[in-house]
């Protein structure tokens, strides 16, 4: 019988609680109401599983919330490059730069996630960054584009948006115009405090005042760029509305180019109120003979339409075990990278027969959950490693209702469904040992009368909150689609498979039930 070869043991004091338990309700309730408690006087059963990776390819990096630039050498995959191209926007319409304006500074401004510590003991303020990955520099540049980034596809008569992939680098470089505006050739980004000088117009002799803001990218650019496309052409039809504009000027594209085979990466908001380019300038007013500077300001937004680009070249012993994994037996290592990654095809219970004799038996499922162990001797551990994967159905590319049932944190994803996919845990030496999502919900649904035992997928996560999905330019083996927020980080680990010879690290499905009274 498959399940005498599978459960779990029972321990002795089990016998004792049987002969204490009433008979009145229509199952044994062994050890009580036990539901999301403890369960281990409860007996087990370690179903079928099998799991391998697949190699995802050029992925749709339009429509993501949030955009990746800069170089990461990824312990375990190896050096990564992301680059950004995102249009510019006129922050209104029609712009009046007043008489005679002269331009006096032009200001980019990309500000980090960070996180506001205690001050220092001189009171000054101390950051944070987040979402910053490694901690050396890259080049940097930012040059304009006349790739011109369409909102709807004209191949489907302009009915679907358009979609742009994780592998159109080269095409975009292609279409650079001219010098770049801003190159660093050893960027790297700082957890200090920003601080600047700006004219206040609404105090008397627009007096200057010192703003202090969060750590951030604030660096001028050329003026004589922007006096001959913007200030220049004040009343024009270029300036008129956004759809003249971007067609004008197409686009910005960061790039980011490696130095010494290492880096440093940032997760940026582009579309966030403190991005963007602010021309600042003077226009002057006659009044009885005597001449006034009025000083002003303009911004020019980012974001709108924004693609990322990545390059990543897999290592040759992963992408071969990766192709060499088998659907029907599964893979000794499950291969999980973020980007334009790869991910892991989860199949629960061994076979039919496995499932049918299973639901003959109307156990009352406590909890399952599958546990998925970290090769250590594959992934160096401590801040590289991701502390969170999520796992979702993969042919609907919805999550399971074990997530939508779990309890979620808006302000703090790190933290958020925990209950239903527990965060890493870690030895003493802050290496990661293993994940342990809980699916008794959906193992309840796959046992019920009329149950689908859809496969899985299973992908790192920068945000478990976030559930939009994105397209795979070339689907792999009927995956069309693969969640966003994996999308948007270049993290990745390695995790013990099905056929690990270790029993111990070996993936684990188990089932804790409770015997009803047929």
């Amino acid at each position: 019988m498959i399940l005498l070869k599978r459960l779990g043991f029972i321990p002795a004091v089990l016998i004792a609680v049987l002969a204490l338990v009433s008979c009145d309700d229509d199952f044994t309730t062994i050890g009580g109401e036990l539901i999301g408690g403890e369960f281990d006087s409860l007996p087990s059963y370690s179903a079928g599983v099998q799991a391998h990776s697949k190699n995802l390819g050029a992925v749709q990096t339009n429509g993501l919330p949030v955009n990746l630039l800069g170089v990461y050498k990824e312990p375990v995959y190896g050096l990564q490059t992301a680059s950004v191209l995102s249009q510019l926007s006129l922050s209104s319409p029609k712009p009046d730069f007043g008489n005679e304006p002269r331009l006096d500074s032009v200001i980019l401004t990309l500000p980090y996630f960070s996180t506001r510590l205690e001050p220092d003991e001189d009171g000054n303020p101390v950051f944070r960054l987040d979402s910053v990955y490694g901690d050396s520099p890259f080049k940097l540049k930012v040059s304009r584009s006349n790739f011109f980034l369409n909102d709807f596809d004209p191949e489907s008569n302009f009915e679907d948006r358009q979609k742009y992939y994780s592998d159109q680098g080269p095409v975009f470089k292609a279409s650079l115009i001219g010098d770049p505006l801003y190159v660093d050739e050893s960027f790297q980004p700082s957890a200090s405090e920003v601080v600047y000088f700006e004219n206040d117009p609404s105090t008397p002799g627009n007096e200057i005042d010192t703003v202090r803001v969060s750590p951030r990218l604030r660096v001028p650019l050329p003026t004589q760029f922007f006096k001959e496309n913007i200030i220049d052409k004040q009343g024009s039809s270029e300036l008129s509305n956004n759809n003249n504009f971007r067609n004008f000027i197409r686009g910005l594209y960061f790039e980011a180019e490696p130095l010494d085979g290492s880096g440093s990466m940032m997760l940026l908001n582009l579309s966030g109120n403190e991005a963007g380019i602010v021309l600042y300038y003077t226009a002057f007013q006659t009044v009885e003979d005597s001449i006034t500077e009025i000083p002003g300001s303009y911004k020019l937004d980012l974001g709108g339409n924004t693609v990322n680009t990545y390059s990543q070249e897999l290592p040759a012993q992963i992408a071969l075990e990766i192709q060499e994994a088998s659907e029907e037996t599964g893979a000794e290592n499950l291969y999980l990278n973020g980007g334009a990654g790869s991910m892991a095809v989860i199949n629960l219970f061994e076979d039919e027969a496995e499932l049918e004799e299973l639901r003959a038996n109307n156990w009352l499922i406590n909890e399952a959950s599958l546990t998925f162990f970290v090769d250590q001797d594959k992934v160096f551990g401590g801040n590289s490693e991701p502390e969170r994967i999520y796992l979702y159905n993969l042919k609907t590319n919805q999550p399971l209702f074990d997530y939508r049932i779990d309890q979620p944190n808006v302000d703090f994803p790190l933290i958020s469904l925990t209950n239903h996919s527990g965060r890493l845990v870690r030895d003493e030496d802050k290496n990661g040992i293993s994940y342990k999502i809980r699916i008794t919900e959906h193992v309840k649904q796959i046992l019920g009368e009329d149950g689908e035992n859809v496969k899985l997928g299973l992908v790192i996560t920068q945000n478990i909150n976030l559930l939009a999905n994105s397209a795979l330019k070339n689907p792999v083996d009927g995956i069309d689609r693969v969640p966003s927020a994996s999308v948007i980080t270049p993290r990745g680990t390695v995790l013990h498979g099905n056929l690990e010879s270790d029993p111990g690290k070996r993936l684990k499905f188990n089932i804790i039930y409770t015997e009803t009274n047929n």
